[in-house]
């Protein structure tokens, strides 16, 4: 017989959700806030009282065996009473009933178990809101005899018991399968089995590892093999691949449906971004609004039912469930990942200050693993995910458009930002500070307070005032980001184009301190890329121990594949690109007509490679025969698609790129699509007040300023640009690194040890 350890909540949730999915009621306090409140309401009970009382209660139905635990928020010995605390920013009274009801669920487990333990014949139970905005406490307290809770705590453990059977036996039908799974290429790549069998150890020993391995080894295929075969060994519960790109969760897709044909028979499931997948664009989400919202929780366990047995969920499946069933796809998705063996997401699902599988693993009993997927780009994705920014003419603006109440709290906030205005700053466009003002957090918080009563009062008020909502929620991510201040972090004031106007910007120059928060809750990560070099600098970037094991692979290519030439005696560097531009023109013109192939050249930026294309006009590449395809600054996705189009079905294309951007990386080039490379350049970010300010907090913290800053993550895009050429045994190419710091062995050491470079 199998036991399974499940949370009280996890019982309520999973039981007891009911009604409308109502977004306008989840205007909740931060962690610490929640807290501070549960020990302000504390403060004030009976000796009697105890706060965090744990429960265990152990239950079997038809063969399956459920222990389970919790904490409730108070029991009261004396008095007989369990109590549940929640802590909100909006009246109690606003608060709609069907929420209020799954909390008192959870209230009545507790009380069920005490019950039985301590033999009562009868128990208190009380839910208490706690609004901590305006401390008021509002409480319902209901009294239930014994079998009355015992009922309610059987019905519900049964009812969950038959869907954890439904489970456990597509897991030994997973198991089964993977037992027998077999690698889905007849042989490993040189390096696959490596990979594949760190990995398994860095599963089975909950750890962390670094995989630097060249692009074309077949990284995907060898990272997912094992973390499948360990689900069957009881290694780990779920795995989460994460990718930064659309072309990443591409790749690992069609990696799994490779595995389905050798024996992998388990569930995979694709997030999809809300505004993508959203049946109904335009509407608000709750049930007054949205008819997939409507009654969400009483038609979801059917849509559960049915989507548990699907071996893949992809967006046109989910969209499928979700249409037939008459619910959203987004929050079904949402509902279905405690029960899927494998998530594939983008990063901020698990690494945002808002992660939904993070809060996931905070709340479940399982053990999550990661898949890192071009990992060398979650830095930069991280520090974006942990700033945030205000602007005062959006303040100003939708201080227009709202209502009384909201408008005054509005007005306070301006009061604050004028006064900031007023204060001496470093210079006349910009002010950067270590620390916040404390009443311009009181204040916003208090914007947020205000608004949440003005929505339990009108159900479409934010929807109607776009303005009032844009600004809204960028006031939640300034207090998420607020709340998580340290070091790192710069408060910095700049001023707009706009007359008067102000930014207010909350700067994450190092995202490793919350990056190590959250890879600490992981049973174990993996990341991978073929750049993740130096890796003292990737694994500070990255936020994993000191313990971590960083693995760097050969390449599974001879050095007669690929011929790379430095051309150093052209200077790049900005003060001297004029001067050098007609030697950089001649160069080019004099390769696209030697080079065969396909080409792509890659710039460090678009004023750069406008600036040669000009001159490169003048040659008439088109004479030389070659088509040419330039990517201009707005382009997207279509483009994307245009030049892999292009470079698939023609043999002369010269493609003109900008080095780090979506042709930099990440796009697969095999045989003939690309014949060559040349970068100009060494990548390095642009000299700016924001790259500045990073140099100097590396140099600080590390002694290694302009390393961190500028030289490792310029490097790291030149090297990804490089892979773009070899992808397999049977390639043949070339590359060109133009740049007079390419004779430096400062920055030659940091491209691929395993080609050779001649320099002319």
């Amino acid at each position: 017989m199998s036991e399974q350890i499940v949370s009280v909540r996890e019982l309520a949730l999973f039981c007891h959700r009911s009604g409308d999915i109502d977004h306008r009621f989840t205007l909740s306090p931060t962690g610490v806030q929640g807290v501070e409140g549960h020990q302000r309401l504390y403060r004030n009970r009976p000796d009697s009282y105890c706060s965090e009382y744990s429960v265990e209660h152990c239950h079997t139905h038809n063969g399956q065996s459920i222990l389970l635990r919790g904490r409730a928020d108070g029991y009261d010995s004396a008095q007989g009473m369990v109590e549940e605390i929640k802590t909100c920013r909006v009246p109690a009274e606003s608060i709609p009933e069907s929420v209020s009801e799954l909390h008192l669920a959870q209230a009545r487990f507790y009380a069920a178990i005490i019950a039985a333990q301590e033999g009562r014949a009868q128990m208190e139970v009380r839910l208490s809101w706690l609004n901590i905005d305006s401390d008021e406490e509002w409480s319902e307290t209901r009294v239930y005899e014994i079998d009355e809770l015992l009922a309610f705590l059987e019905q519900s453990l049964q009812g969950f018991s038959n869907w954890l059977q439904v489970v456990a036996q597509l897991r030994q039908q997973r198991d089964a399968h993977l037992a027998k799974m077999e690698f889905p290429y007849r042989d490993y790549r040189d390096g696959q089995r490596n990979i594949a069998e760190l990995v398994y150890k860095c599963v089975d020993q909950a750890g962390q590892l670094l995989i630097e391995a060249p692009t074309g080894i077949g990284k995907t295929a060898a990272v997912i093999f094992p973390a499948l075969k360990a689900l069957a060994t009881d290694k780990h519960d779920r795995v989460i691949y994460l990718t930064a790109k659309s072309v990443g969760r591409r790749a690992a897709e069609a990696a799994l449906k490779l595995f389905s044909g050798t024996g992998y028979c388990g569930s995979v499931l694709s997030l999809t971004a809300r505004e993508k997948i959203c049946l109904s664009p335009g509407k608000a989400c709750h049930g007054d609004d949205c008819l997939y919202a409507r009654g969400y929780y009483d038609k979801l366990p059917k849509a559960m039912f049915c989507a548990i047995e699907a071996p893949t969920l992809q967006r046109e499946d989910i969209e499928d469930l979700a249409r037939r069933f008459v619910v959203c796809p987004y929050q079904l998705a949402l509902d279905l990942l405690p029960w899927v063996d494998v998530v594939i997401a983008d990063f901020h699902y698990v690494y945002s200050l808002t992660a939904t599988l993070m809060g996931l693993v905070d709340n479940d009993t399982k053990r999550w693993t990661v898949l890192l997927d071009e990992a060398h780009n979650l830095p930069s994705r991280a520090r974006h995910m942990f700033s945030a920014g205000l602007v005062k003419q959006d303040l100003m603006r939708a201080k227009k458009m709202a209502p009384k109440a909201v408008a005054a709290s509005l007005a306070r906030i301006n009061r604050i930002l004028l006064k900031l205005q007023k204060e001496t700053w470093q210079d006349r466009e910009y002010h950067s500070k270590d620390d916040l003002p404390d009443n311009l957090q009181e204040a916003l918080r208090n914007f947020v307070a205000v608004v949440g009563e003005q929505m339990a009062l009108e159900t479409n008020f934010l929807q109607r005032i776009p303005l009032l909502l844009d600004f809204y929620f960028e006031v939640l991510q300034f207090l998420r980001v607020a709340e998580n201040w340290g070091d790192e972090f710069r408060f910095e004031l700049s001023r707009t184009q706009v007359k008067q106007s102000l930014r207010l910007t909350l700067n994450c120059l190092d995202p490793g301190r919350l990056l190590a928060e959250k890879q600490e809750r992981l049973h174990s990560v993996t990341a991978f890329s073929a750049t993740l070099s130096p890796a003292h600098w990737i694994q500070t970037a990255l936020g994993l121990n000191t313990e971590a094991v960083y693995r760097r692979l050969n390449s599974p290519f001879t050095i007669e594949q690929m011929e790379i030439s430095i051309a150093s005696h052209v200077d790049t560097r900005f003060k001297q690109r004029a001067e050098s531009l007609p030697l950089l023109v001649a160069l080019l013109q004099e390769w696209l007509q030697q080079a065969q192939g396909n080409c792509i050249v890659y710039f460090p930026s678009y004023r750069y490679l406008q600036d040669c294309m000009g001159k490169l006009q003048e040659f008439n590449l088109h004479e030389l025969g070659r088509t040419v395809w330039v990517q201009d600054r707005r382009q997207g996705d279509i483009a994307r698609e245009e030049l892999l189009q292009l470079l698939e079905q023609r043999r002369n294309v010269a493609a003109f790129c900008i080095l780090g951007g979506v042709f930099g990386e990440g796009i697969d080039l095999p045989g003939e699509r690309l014949a060559s490379v040349v970068i100009v350049g060494v990548g390095l970010p642009q000299v700016n007040r924001d790259t500045e300010q990073l140099r100097a907090y590396f140099e600080d913290r590390y002694g290694r300023g302009f390393d961190y800053a500028y030289l490792y993550p310029g490097m790291q895009k030149v090297d990804q640009a490089l892979g773009r050429v070899i992808r397999g045994r049977d390639d043949r190419g070339r590359a060109l690194l133009i740049d007079s710091r390419y004779s430096s062995r400062e920055y030659r050491q940091l491209l691929p040890p395993w080609w050779t470079y001649r320099i002319y």
